[in-house]
């Protein structure tokens, strides 16, 4: 018997931007005892290398820009979905505002189109325009801190009706994540899962947003935590405290 966890990053496995010693030690103890670890995030690839390098946990598979790009634990693509470049011209055309800074993402580079983003990535690169981007594009990130959640909320909500032939919007927080349609982590879970031929009472996932839910939506292992926003927490079927909570007391 196979076991699944697939866990976000920012927020869950991460908190601030550092893993804690607890769940460090409980992803190791997973790995060791065969349990299949994927990372589930809205992140590229260029931002969750130091999982490896900082930290020495060597996930099976990466869910990437919250299902628009997986890649296995070398980093190699196994599959990406990309948005039309006049799709996102006409996004960017709608949401450009001086308190709003955007990025783009093709998987394993970031490009900025403003200079106020807040992406905790190693590596940047700072463009006029789309136009200057060689590679195919597979999400539009929207960083809006002066905004509050019901304006944030707002904004996701006409993107996604406006453009829902070609894309869909996730709220993360603070954050809009725009992936082509047909995209979320759940899918991307699913996949995997089929790929590894895991069935799916044996699939487990955490997180702490609503780019989330899809992976709740598919297992009856479902986690978040305490602390979230509480209708976020009707969507999980279990709340913890951490993801070492949920490592230890669910699944070994």
């Amino acid at each position: 018997m196979i076991k699944l966890l697939a866990t976000d990053l920012d927020g869950t496995l991460l908190e601030k931007n550092s893993m804690t010693k607890r769940n460090k030690d409980a992803v190791h103890k997973l790995q060791n005892l065969g349990r299949l670890l994927v990372i589930a995030t809205g992140r590229p690839y260029n931002g969750v290398k130091m999982i490896k390098d900082e930290y020495n946990i060597r996930a099976n598979y990466f869910i990437l820009l919250n299902g628009a790009l997986i890649v296995d634990s070398l980093g190699s693509k196994i599959m990406q979905k990309i948005i039309k470049k006049d799709i996102i011209k006409k996004i960017l055309s709608k949401i450009h505002s001086d308190d709003i800074a955007i990025s783009v993402e093709s998987g394993f580079n970031t490009y900025l189109l403003d200079d106020g983003d807040n992406l905790p990535y190693p590596s940047k690169t700072r463009v006029n325009s789309i136009d200057e981007i060689d590679e195919d594009l597979s999400l539009i990130s929207i960083y809006s801190p002066n905004k509050n959640i019901e304006e944030i909320e707002k904004l996701k909500n006409e993107i996604n009706e406006e453009f829902k032939d070609e894309i869909i919007a996730y709220r993360n927080d603070i954050y809009i994540d725009i992936v082509p349609k047909g995209c979320s982590k759940g899918e991307g879970v699913k996949f995997i899962a089929s790929q590894e031929e895991v069935n799916m009472n044996d699939v487990y996932t955490i997180g702490d947003s609503w780019n989330d839910v899809s992976m709740f939506d598919i297992t009856k292992n479902s986690f978040t935590f305490d602390y979230v926003e509480n209708e976020l927490k009707n969507h999980a079927n279990y709340i913890v405290t951490s993801v070492a909570h949920c490592i230890e007391d669910y699944i070994l």
